[in-house]
This record gives C-alpha cells, structure tokens and sequence, in this order.
C-alpha cells in the first residue's frame, strides 16, 4: 500500500528542505502534497495552505520550522494547536509524523523541535524523528555542493532525501495495518 505523506513548511528557507523530502517519499511511490502553514511568510514560491483535510488524508506527515527565534514558528505552533477537534476525535492518531528544520536537525536546538513534538505527541502520533547516522556531516545548508542546483547542499539534500524515504515507508507500514484492522472489525 502507497502512502498519502504531507510535508508542511513555515517559512521560505524551508521550500527547498520540504521538496526534498517529497521527492524522496515519491520515491516509495507515496502520492505527496506540499503545503505551507497558513500566515506564514515563504517568499515568491507558494504553496497551497495545509488544511485539516490535508492531515486527515496524509499517512504521513512532516512538518518544518525555522530555527532563527530559537523556538518553532509561531505560525506553526498555532496551527498546531488549532487540530485539537481532529486529535480530540482521534482522527490524528497513528499518523507517521518528523520535524526539520531550516539548519541540519543535529543543530536545531530542544526549544525548537520539542515544542513542535509534544504537541504531535496529543495526536497519537508515531514520532518517526531522525537518527544520527542518516545526518551527513557536511549537511550545512552554507556549505553548497557544486554539482547540485537549489540552495542546499548535496548533504543536506541527501539527509532530507532520506528522511522523507524513511516517513513514506513507515507511513505506509502504518496505513496497511490500519485498512487490516479496519477490514477486521466490519
């Protein structure tokens, strides 16, 4: 079973992180939407803005934060806070959830990422956060990899790659059980 995988953004730094995330989740052939937080400021390539039906869709879900303010977007935060009807009624839970951030996630400071998890943590949310050896050193997004067109460097993009594989795949793990245990109680 494919996965449905959402990757939602907070600011314009953050566009070319959350393609590569999509394009490595397409890879597992999960369909992708790529949204950006309602109110936030992302520049001349906007998206569409996520919606409580994007989060109902998705199997999975990534969800990006500038790290600038030491702390997560205010934007996202909010919008975070504004799912309690769908968390409430469970419609949230055992989704396949990551943060990222603007910086490598081995610099992005607690107070930025465990703000954003433990409002994830209310939904019933699998965490699927990142682990060390999938964070390339070199992955500064300063450092620019010649061969490579974007703004981000080829380990960074390599790392967002990656965890975006590892979200659709887990995401689609997640959704197969649920259509078995759904097929079960009927």
């Amino acid at each position: 079973m494919s996965a449905n995988v959402a990757i939602t953004y907070s600011g314009a730094d953050l566009r070319d992180v959350a393609e590569a995330f999509a394009e490595g989740a397409e890879e597992i052939t999960a369909t992708v939407r790529v949204r950006r937080v309602p109110g936030a400021d992302v520049g001349a390539r906007a998206d569409r803005e996520v919606t409580f039906g994007d989060l109902e869709w998705a199997d999975g879900i990534a969800f990006g934060t500038p790290i600038g303010l030491g702390r997560p977007a205010a934007e996202l935060m909010g919008f975070l806070e504004s799912t309690e009807p769908l968390w409430n009624s469970g419609r949230l839970t055992e989704k396949a959830v990551s943060v990222f951030t603007d910086e490598p996630e081995h610099f992005a400071p607690d107070a930025v990422v465990q703000p954003l998890y433990d409002a994830l943590y209310h939904w019933g949310a699998v965490i699927i956060g990142p682990r060390a050896f999938e964070l390339e050193f070199g992955a500064h997004p300063a450092e620019r990899d010649s061969e490579r067109e974007g703004s981000l460097s080829g380990p960074r993009w390599r790392t967002a790659h990656y965890r975006g594989r590892r979200l659709a795949a887990l995401a689609s793990t997640l959704a197969s059980e649920r259509a078995r245990r759904l097929s079960l109680e009927l």
